[in-house]
């Protein structure tokens, strides 16, 4: 998949790692969905990202990360991408009112919104590896996009195996696991 960062922050961190670490991104989800397949990295304020938890899920405060997918579970015809294919977590097809084109021309199929200064201080606060959290983000919201949730435990277990693995892809450890394995 293509990553494409569209920043909407009302004042941008002049020396911003999310940037700084662009190349990483890109290189976790190069192996995910089909390599025209396109997603938005969505940098904004936390107030932004408060009124979208709020609008789309319900939930007040604000979250680390949000996941816009424009696949369809179900569709007509031959699905666009098999589950198990390219990192897809069941049949997926495109829309065709949010993905005009059916060649092998770019594709948008989502967006993962972020609230970096809020993913910063959380990180702080909890003594997390801030260079670690934000691959963590982009990797969980790429499965997101391809139909991966984590609804159940079995569901949150396969994703986190998952995460872990495209992260060891770029020798990036999955932040949450040293917790866990320190916790039982």
């Amino acid at each position: 998949m293509i990553l494409q960062l569209v920043d909407r922050r009302a004042r941008p961190d002049g020396d911003d790692l999310v940037v700084r670490q662009l190349t990483i991104f890109k290189k976790l989800v190069a192996g995910l969905g089909r390599p025209h397949w396109a997603f938005d990295l969505v940098l904004i304020d936390d107030e932004s990202m408060t009124q979208l938890n709020d609008q789309y899920r319900g939930k007040d405060g604000v979250t680390d990360v949000l996941s816009f997918s424009y696949l369809l579970n179900e569709g007509t015809g031959p699905c666009h991408l098999s589950g198990g294919v390219d990192g897809a977590c069941h049949d997926l097809w495109l829309d065709p009112l949010a993905s005009p084109g059916t060649g092998e021309e770019q594709q948008q199929i989502g967006e993962i919104i972020v609230a970096p200064f809020f993913v910063a201080e959380r990180c702080s606060q909890r003594q997390w590896s801030l260079e670690n959290e934000f691959p963590l983000l982009v990797v969980h919201g790429a499965l997101h996009l391809l139909g991966w949730d984590h609804e159940t435990e079995e569901e949150a277990q396969q994703m986190k195996d998952l995460e872990e693995n495209y992260l060891k892809s770029c020798s990036l450890p999955h932040p949450l696991r040293p917790e866990e394995r320190s916790n039982g």
